[in-house]
């Protein structure tokens, strides 16, 4: 009779569980039905998850989201990107309100003369001739000798045209000078000198040919397949086949520009006898790029070979010190009083602050220390016209495209040759974007509402805090760190500050105003509105020299993306990224498998192999022990060797491990604290609805679905090429590095060890 009893009761419990089951209700909301659809239609349900989990989620996605024929890639974040560029521009193209701030109605002006390029084509190469004057430059390069120049009494003050440049619209020629916070002391700032940093400081100019100059200068330009070269070149090869060099497309596209410009000014026709001379400025163009590049390339390996503590390679000097290294190197060369001259210009016209050139010092490294130095020398043994040509070709090749139509006709050629690219950005969301770079808090007025703050971001930061809550149980029960490192570990956790959605102050009367104080732009001038703007936005700089450091919104809130900032502590989750398919999925398991995981890559990185650097207030220090920094890098080589594995066989090529070992350590991270955080979420809430179409499926496997679905994308070989110079990872690397790594989600999908979702080894730091 027992043993019937106990029967009984066990069939009991079994029907009891099955109507519970049953009982628990279909999600039939709009959210859910545009989740469970976009799921039906992306996934390809045939593969098996525990061998290829991309193709199980975005087998479909490709096809039903077409790259657009402007674009080389995409995927989620660019299409919801695109989305949100196209409001700016509706919102660009109306007429406004009276009572809307000036910083708003001037936003509108920039896109007006943005999109007035029948003004453009009236007004010409006028302002290109006036910056060229203006950064103590001639209009045509003295090197092509048109105007009968003696070379033997030329001289050309280079250090005033970079530093002008730079001024004017924050580019760095030849010399990288910023003022950045000190990393031992975040609250004060010093001025950094090395390097030149290779994007342009334009926001118009389009992204993707800024990808292709630098893979070509790489790659193509200079013929390097190797950074291992010790070697220096410091003069320029003769010899060299030009079309090794560059493709015929750069070559073409350099002379023409030239050829236009001489053209224009003389208001004659090019001479038979200066196409020569043109075609040969292009070559010493080339040139003195290649050499330039090497020497920069020497600097990176010289830093590289430093030990892993940032600080061992950090050089703090006074500018009399920078001054006796460079000179150092030109020797038995008369020394030229390059430094002081250079940072006395940066800070004419900024009457607020007094530099000492002794007490003041230059933030530097042994690599910007080599570079600078070679640099000197390379200038010292070189022809002041042929600085001169380098000099106004960066300033041309940057202004050109926001003259006339037929020089944007010629740079899109260019751009399509380069990038097999079939079309371009419409003219207006180029304008869009480019607006929303320049003023981009002004722009975000846009799609500010005060609703999302009652509703959305209580939601949001409660995600955060339970995402934070998982990462602190993580380290709790860490093996490999001792007490006193978890201690800190968990104080810094603690103060790291978080700003979601857009800064209340942006609806705030007045403070946009002051926040974009001296901003001068026109309805009609398109180069002269960009460079005002960020002409202003250096001298606010350069005049914050002397004031506290005080972090803010590490980007606008119009940006589909997601941020950390090692010297704030802090992270910064735009309201752009809150939307679909990110957020408002519907489910909570699909929300914290989006953007759950993305707070937790996030939160992660002021954990990963850069961020462990920098205690809780953003300075760097050893505040974790030796003990543990050793096991940490232990755990962290594996990362190197297991990405490292990964090879992309349409471009014949392997991820680098090192380079994206920080992004690898805050996906692995990202992804358990999220999971973690949502079975925090369902103790609390309890069990969720199921999804319609999907009611087989867990709430566990919904969770990595919707991992897996945020990094569907589309790439073109030479996307994928140059997928290899980033930090992250592929979207399909980014997705089996992460989940093949992931016990939680061999257990969810029931995979065996061996599987391709569940390697024989496995890595692990959080």
């Amino acid at each position: 009779l027992s043993l019937v009893f106990v029967i009984v009761v066990l069939l009991i419990g079994i029907i009891v569980l099955a109507c519970q089951d049953r009982m628990v209700e279909t999600c039939e909301t709009t959210e859910c039905l545009r989740a469970a659809a976009n799921f039906k239609l992306s996934m390809d349900q045939t593969a098996d998850p525990c061998e290829d989990f991309y193709q199980f989620t975005c087998g479909n996605w490709a096809e039903e989201h077409p790259r657009p024929d402007s674009s080389m890639s995409n995927d989620w974040f660019s299409e919801k990107q695109v989305k949100i560029m196209r409001q700016v521009r509706t919102f660009l193209q109306g007429n406004g309100t009276a009572d809307e701030p000036l910083p708003v109605k001037q936003t509108r002006m920039i896109f007006a003369a943005c999109m007035d390029t029948e003004n453009m084509d009236k007004i010409g190469f006028k302002p290109i001739y006036k910056y060229l004057k203006l950064f103590n430059l001639p209009i045509i390069p003295t090197i092509l000798n048109i105007t009968n120049v003696d070379y033997s009494t030329y001289s050309f003050d280079w250090i005033k045209s970079i530093a002008a440049i730079k001024k004017y619209f924050g580019m760095d020629v030849m010399v990288g000078f910023d003022l950045m916070p000190d990393p031992e002391n975040r609250s004060v700032y010093r001025m950094a000198i090395g390097t030149p940093e290779l994007d342009t400081g334009i926001p118009f100019n389009n992204d993707n040919l800024k990808k292709a100059q630098r893979i070509r200068r790489r790659l193509e330009l200079f013929g390097i397949h190797s950074t291992n070269d010790e070697s220096v070149i410091l003069e320029e090869d003769e010899n060299e086949d030009e079309e090794s060099l560059v493709g015929s497309a750069y070559s073409s596209y350099v002379s023409e520009i030239i050829s236009a410009i001489v053209q224009d000014y003389r208001n004659a026709s090019v001479e038979e006898e200066n196409v020569a001379s043109i075609l040969s400025a292009g070559k010493m163009i080339y040139n003195t790029t290649r050499v330039l590049y090497r020497l920069n390339q020497a600097a990176e390996n010289a830093s590289k070979e430093k030990d892993t503590d940032p600080m061992s390679d950090i050089i703090n000097m006074s500018v009399t010190e920078l001054q006796n290294s460079t000179d150092s190197y030109i020797y038995p060369h008369e020394g030229i009083s390059l430094w002081e001259k250079y940072i006395s210009l940066m800070f004419t016209d900024v009457p607020e602050v007094k530099v000492d050139m002794e007490k003041d010092k230059l933030l530097t490294s042994s690599g910007d220390l080599l570079y600078l130095q070679t640099l000197v020398e390379l200038v010292a043994n070189s022809s002041m016209a042929k600085i001169e040509l380098y000099i106004w070709w960066a300033v041309v090749e940057e202004l050109i495209i926001h003259t006339t139509t037929s020089m944007r006709s010629l740079h899109n050629q260019y751009s399509k040759t380069v990038t097999s690219l079939e079309a371009s950005l419409s003219r207006s969301l180029y304008c869009a974007n480019g607006v929303n770079q320049l003023m981009g808090m002004a722009v975000s007025y846009a799609i500010a509402d005060r609703e999302f703050s009652k509703q959305t971001k209580p939601n949001v930061e409660l995600m955060l805090a339970l995402t934070r809550q998982a990462f602190n149980n993580l380290v709790a029960t860490t093996t490999w760190m001792d007490a006193q490192t978890k201690a800190v570990t968990l104080e810094k956790s603690a103060a790291m500050k978080s700003l979601i959605g857009f800064p209340e102050w942006i609806l705030e009367n007045g403070t946009l105003l002051n926040f974009y104080k001296g901003v001068n732009v026109t309805n009609s001038t398109h180069l002269d509105n960009m460079l005002n703007v960020l002409h202003r936005n250096m001298l606010e700089k350069l005049m914050d020299f002397r004031h506290e450091n005080k972090f803010g919104w590490a980007t606008s809130p119009t940006n589909v993306n997601a941020f950390h900032t090692f010297q704030a502590n802090a992270i910064t989750i735009p309201l752009a990224i809150l939307q679909y398919p990110f957020y408002h999925l519907g489910l909570e398991a699909l929300n914290y498998g989006a953007i759950g995981t993305i707070l937790g890559h996030e939160l992660t990185h002021g954990f990963d192999d850069s961020g462990r650097h920098f205690d809780k207030n953003g300075n760097i220090r050893q505040w974790w022990s030796n003990r543990t920094i050793e096991e940490y890098e232990n755990r962290t080589s594996c990362f190197v060797k297991f990405y490292s594995k990964y090879y992309l066989p349409e471009v014949e090529d392997y991820i680098n491990g090192e380079l994206t070992l920080g992004e690898n350590i805050a996906d692995n991270g990202g992804l358990r604290e999220a999971f973690n955080a949502y079975k925090l979420y369902t103790q609390i809430n309890g069990r969720e609805r199921l999804l319609p179409g999907f009611e087989n499926y867990t709430h566990d496997q919904l969770f990595f679905m919707s991992y897996g679905n945020i990094w569907c994308e589309s790439m073109t070989t030479i996307a994928t090429k140059w997928a290899l110079e980033d930090s992250h990872c592929p979207g399909r690397i980014r997705l089996h590095g992460v989940l093949s790594n992931s016990p939680e989600f061999a257990r969810t999908f029931n995979c065996k060890k061996g599987s391709g979702m569940y390697p024989a080894d496995r890595c692990r730091v959080w």
